[in-house]
């Protein structure tokens, strides 16, 4: 039997990493997001977090090699239970157990949160107990990916994951809440890798589709009174990039404040329609394009400007999460509702929004809506 010859392989530039993590955390969040519509993104999102975060034929997980090259924190200030301690009398005869990672703040009071690295967590810490077995995260991913995934698909499956399988939380096997979390954590993390490779090390992110990359947060409202100073009614924050989008309403204008990092970026302003009517509603938009890193407002139908440079970075509507709703400002300002578009609106389709019924208004969507909620109080 003729020896095999071993290839001999060149090195990747740090650029090309760059570029291959970048297309990566694009198919992580383009199956993220579509998890609701069946199990088969799960087969690929288990074949992508496997190559960037679990060690692989001696390899480290291509998100880990970056960052330590780049030397990009892991850390994330999470809510985690610990692994179970199977030799404890309250072990004996457990089946199953699993309490899911959460952010800081969205976790259980009585388990506080703390700063944890985020590698030690895919490696060591525990997604589930099952069988009598705990599965780490690196364990579970890897084993989904390689046995009825993507990465190959097994004609058998083990014990422990086939009983994962019999078992179901809201209508949802628990390996498919683990991974989706897991795959949000992931890009948090690689979204810090290509930041700091834009600052540091000249990158530039590949342009993705403008649906992809865009966002609309418009707000219809009226004042019941007029203000004085700056009153908050809402705040998004995406936790992967890290970004927050507060809305103020003011003595003439409603003020977009963004904050990346815990550092205001810009102020984007959408100044009141002219002769605005008290308890009148109005329509106020703001817009972000995270390709061509720029900002816009509009009123009703009128432009605010011609685009703000503002570099938030990579946002998604996917990733922003309405956090707060101020109570206690109903005798100043009525909302009728805040909607979230993966989309940048046009001056016509808000004048559109304005023009529908009050009462109609929480109902009417666009098709490619992300979120509609009437915000009461």
């Amino acid at each position: 039997m003729a020896n095999r010859i071993k290839l001999q392989k060149i090195q990747k530039t740090l650029h090309q990493k760059l570029m291959d993590l970048d297309d990566h955390l694009f198919i992580v969040r383009e199956h993220l997001y579509c998890l609701t519509e069946g199990t088969a993104h799960l087969k690929v999102l288990s074949a992508e977090l496997r190559t960037l975060v679990c060690l692989s034929s001696g390899t480290d997980g291509l998100l880990w090699r970056l960052a330590d090259e780049l030397k990009v924190s892991d850390i994330i200030y999470l809510h985690l239970a610990g692994n179970v301690n199977a030799d404890h009398s309250l072990s004996r005869g457990l089946m199953f157990a699993f309490v899911p990672l959460q952010r800081a703040g969205l976790g259980h009071p009585k388990l506080p949160p703390d700063y944890y690295s985020f590698k030690n967590i895919i490696k060591e810490s525990e997604a589930v107990f099952v069988s009598g077995k705990g599965l780490t995260h690196e364990y579970l991913i890897k084993a989904v990916s390689q046995q009825m995934g993507t990465a190959h698909e097994d004609d058998g499956i083990e014990y422990a994951l086939n009983d994962l399988r019999q078992i179901f939380i809201n209508g949802v096997e628990p390996y498919v809440s683990i991974l989706a979390t897991d795959a949000d954590l992931t890009l948090e993390i690689g979204e810090r890798v290509l930041e700091v490779a834009e600052r540091e090390a000249g990158y530039q992110r590949k342009k993705r589709p403008d649906e992809i990359g865009h966002i609309t947060i418009l707000v219809r409202l009226g004042l019941k009174q007029i203000l004085s100073g700056r009153l908050l009614i809402l705040r998004f924050k995406s936790y992967i990039s890290d970004v927050e989008i507060a809305c103020y309403v003011g003595p003439q204008s409603i003020v977009f404040n963004l904050v990346k990092h815990g550092n205001v970026i810009e102020e984007i302003c959408a100044k009141y329609p002219h002769e605005w009517s008290l308890n009148t509603d109005a329509i106020f938009a703001f817009e972000y394009s995270s390709n061509d890193k720029k900002a816009h407002a509009i009123t009703n139908e009128d432009s605010q400007d011609k685009g703000i440079d503002c570099n938030l970075g990579w946002l998604s509507a996917n990733e922003l999460s309405l956090v707060e709703i101020p109570k206690g400002t109903t005798d100043m300002v009525y909302r009728q509702f805040v909607m979230l578009y993966q989309r940048l609106l046009k001056s016509k389709e808000c004048l559109e929004i304005l023009n529908l019924p009050p009462d109609g208004c929480g109902l009417w969507k666009y098709n490619d809506e992300i979120e509609s909620k009437e915000l009461f109080g």
